[in-house]
């Protein structure tokens, strides 16, 4: 009978191979429950309401990143500590600076925020901080913090005296486009209001240094009679407010991120007239004008009255005026101004578009020192040159009909007009200023003759044929002046600024049939070839000069 030889195996035992693999199942499966299983933290809220344990989530760019478990009410009943249990990989950002708010919908007069709540309902956003101190423990804001400078886009801050209405998120506009928002409102202790601005990354080349800033409201109503405006912007800035911005020079030097300043203005008038000159006026009571009276340069506004004083001895008005920048070479000591207002007179009827518009103010250069203060004139000057044409003048025994702006007529052709009159220096007759209208300068001669053509000719009598001529019906009832000239051999040499004829009352038949020929329009090329010429004839270009 065969011993039986027990053997001993070295290793490990099958039995024991299902629970080895039971435990590393296991391991795996807390592993996985510890990283898929978030961290807990508290947020303290001062209201719940909107809140719902389970359901509310925690948003961070419209990702949920956390959910609210439960509530506990803190021991001094004075606020709510919200647990929330947050996604594992958000705990290394969760610091002391992590900044938490309840997003719920707001409706306002100028605000609207948080619809989407309307549907999903209230919930936390987060905003991840950059201390390097972990904590668990948050305390939420009461509103949305404003926009990181850390932002893409341009950071500015402007500064204003006026009262605001504008909120967080209300547009930046561009061209009646949104090109940025506004970020935060903060009250400084002087009573200034500093008002913080992003400009989107993609528009930040429409601003530079010449860019001026200010409220828009949305509604712009302007009444300059016969003239009403109205101009209503997007529903969306009338209801929310907003900043709007205009950039004069699209080639002005590039703005960056800076800590410096910008105005703010209250309104599109005050911006675009930021940059004016501002001078001082004075004028007497019954000049009709007013604030917002313009300031005109050969019809054109330049400037506008913008505030006004009555003196201590109630006689006369301190004004104070804009005028453009690049207008500023205009304000020297000798310019002269004067109140345009409607006429009737002797004269005949004359500015009636102010009886609308209201009065005005018009201005005449001059060549003096600069200066930034003027006295303002009842009339225009008397003797008004205009800087285009020839200016002469006419000497005659009474003024008649003639005055400011009368039709001067060549063949009852208007070829200029009277610019101002006075009495001689020795008071014996009356001058009367001419401007010939620059194409028609080569008409007037030595010999040239003038006539008034006021009134109606009436020639002949009872026993001869009753002959009535006028040079035109506006003539004949406002006033005009007429002119002929010699033929060639008696017109004599062309004048230059500041000659002196004789006005006659009537003229003689022989003028009527004078019919010389004159170039029209060759004043230009007539100087162009003296210019020429005096390269070889100094002395006859002279006389020529004179003759100008």
């Amino acid at each position: 009978m065969e011993t039986a030889v027990i053997k001993t195996k070295n290793g490990i035992s099958p039995i024991w191979i299902l629970p080895i693999v039971a435990i590393i199942i296991g391991m795996g499966l807390l592993y996985k429950d510890y990283t898929e299983s978030g961290f807990m933290i508290t947020v303290q809220i001062k209201d719940a309401s909107g809140l719902t344990a389970g359901k509310t989530q925690v948003m961070f760019k419209g990702l949920p990143v956390g959910i609210l478990k439960s509530f506990k009410v803190t021991p001094d009943l004075l606020s709510i500590n919200a647990e929330i249990e947050m996604i594992r990989e958000s705990e290394e950002r969760l610091t002391k600076d992590t900044k938490i708010w309840v997003v719920r919908p707001e409706f306002s007069t100028n605000r609207i925020t948080g619809l989407d709540t309307l549907v999903s309902g209230s919930y936390f956003e987060i905003r991840p901080g950059t201390d390097k101190e972990l904590a668990t423990f948050v305390v939420a804001l009461e509103e949305a913090p404003p926009i990181s400078t850390r932002v893409p886009g341009l950071h500015l801050t402007l500064t204003t005296k006026q009262s605001v209405a504008l909120t967080p998120g209300s547009p930046v506009n561009f061209k009646k486009i949104p090109v940025g928002e506004i970020v935060s409102n903060v009250l400084k202790n002087d009573g200034s209001i500093e008002t913080r601005i992003l400009i989107y990354p993609k528009f930040k080349s429409h601003v530079n240094e010449s860019s001026l800033f200010f409220i828009d409201s949305g509604i712009k109503l302007e009444m300059n009679l016969p003239k009403i405006s109205l101009k209503i912007d997007p529903l969306k800035t009338i209801i929310r407010g907003g900043i709007s911005f205009i950039t004069p020079d699209d080639n002005g030097k590039a703005i960056e991120d800076t800590p410096k300043l910008l105005r703010l203005y209250s309104n599109y008038n005050t911006a675009i007239h930021s940059n004016d000159i501002e001078i001082e006026l004075t004028f007497a009571i019954e000049h009709g004008l007013e604030i917002g009276s313009e300031i005109r340069y050969n019809g054109i506004k330049i400037g506008s009255i913008k505030s006004m004083k009555l003196s201590d001895d109630m006689t006369t008005i301190h004004a104070k005026a804009y005028i453009r920048k690049s207008l500023e070479h205009l304000l020297r000591s000798n310019t002269y101004i004067w109140s345009v207002n409607a006429k009737f007179n002797a004269d005949g009827i004359s500015n009636l578009n102010t009886l609308l518009k209201g009065a005005h103010l018009a201005l005449i250069p001059g060549d003096g020192e600069p200066t930034k203060k003027f006295t303002i004139h009842d009339k225009r000057p008397t003797n008004m040159t205009v800087k285009d044409g020839l200016n002469i003048v006419l000497e005659t025994d009474r003024l008649g009909s003639l005055g400011y702006d009368k039709p001067v007529y060549f063949r009852q052709v208007q070829v200029g007009h009277t610019t101002g009159y006075e009495l001689s220096p020795t008071g014996q007759t009356v001058l009367i200023y001419l401007n010939i209208h620059k194409p028609y300068v080569n008409l007037i001669r030595e010999n040239t003759k003038f006539w008034n053509t006021s009134g109606f000719r009436v020639k002949g009598g009872l026993m001869t044929e009753m002959k009535i001529s006028t040079e035109s019906l506006a003539a004949g009832i406002g006033g005009g002046i007429s002119l002929s000239t010699p033929d060639e051999k008696k017109m004599g040499k062309r004048i230059r600024d500041g000659h002196h004829f004789t006005l006659y009352n009537d003229p003689d038949d022989k003028w009527l049939n004078w019919s010389p020929a004159l170039e029209i329009g060759v004043s230009d090329r007539l100087l162009k070839s003296n210019a020429d010429e005096k390269k070889h004839k100094p002395s006859d270009i002279k006389l020529q000069e004179d003759n100008l």
